[in-house]
């Protein structure tokens, strides 16, 4: 193989691999803290199915907590626009759960019409509360875009479900969902005052 077929064979690996990676543009800064979970689904253009690719956890120290026993799965998959995801989550003393779901579409540039998500904790329902939503990117050749929603739960749920509605005729072709259990930010403010406290103590 000559030297102007290696660099053409490494271009297409690298622009393969940011096509794949183009729908994981804004990951969060918890994907892989303890108590996270992260979902990559991708999708056919031609169809509006999704499909699961990629399903990671990352659990605690602490043994009484444990990942909730259902698995990502999609309850809806582009009938109308629709889309439903249930994912699980680790049950935990957390009191909050953050998600944030990327979303990639194709066929028009319009972003979603709503987005929207209720957890289960044990028995009662827990509404996703949006709490940001990034300025949609749009792209041409084919038409499509990317928006991504970020929500707050309280309290913590072991689960979620979230619902995506598209305009008439787009269609998801990536869907990367993340969401980690966090404490009260007040909690985190005293911890860092003892973990100060006790550096100063040593000193």
């Amino acid at each position: 193989m000559n030297y102007l077929s290696i660099v053409s064979a490494v271009l297409l690996i690298v622009f393969l691999t940011n096509a794949a990676m183009a729908d994981d543009l804004n990951a969060p800064d918890y994907r892989g803290d303890p108590l996270s979970v992260n979902v990559h689904y991708t999708g056919e253009a031609s169809s509006g199915f999704v499909s699961l690719v990629n399903f990671s956890s990352v659990d605690d120290t602490d043994p009484s907590t444990f990942l909730y026993d259902i698995f990502p799965s999609e309850i809806i998959s582009g009938e109308n626009g629709r889309y439903i995801f249930e994912v699980p989550n680790f049950v935990d003393e957390m009191p909050i759960k953050y998600l944030r779901i990327q979303l990639t579409w194709q066929n028009v540039t319009t972003p979603p019409l709503g987005v929207n998500s209720e957890g289960v904790e044990g028995t009662s329902p827990v509404p996703g509360v949006v709490t940001f939503a990034s300025n949609p990117l749009v792209f041409t050749q084919p038409d499509g875009g990317y928006q991504y929603f970020d929500l707050e739960y309280r309290p913590n749920p072991d689960y979620e479900t979230i619902s995506v509605q598209l305009a008439q005729d787009a269609v998801l072709v990536q869907a990367v969902i993340d969401s980690v259990s966090v404490p009260e930010p007040a909690s985190l403010g005293l911890l860092l005052v003892g973990s100060l406290f006790a550096v100063r103590t040593k000193l």
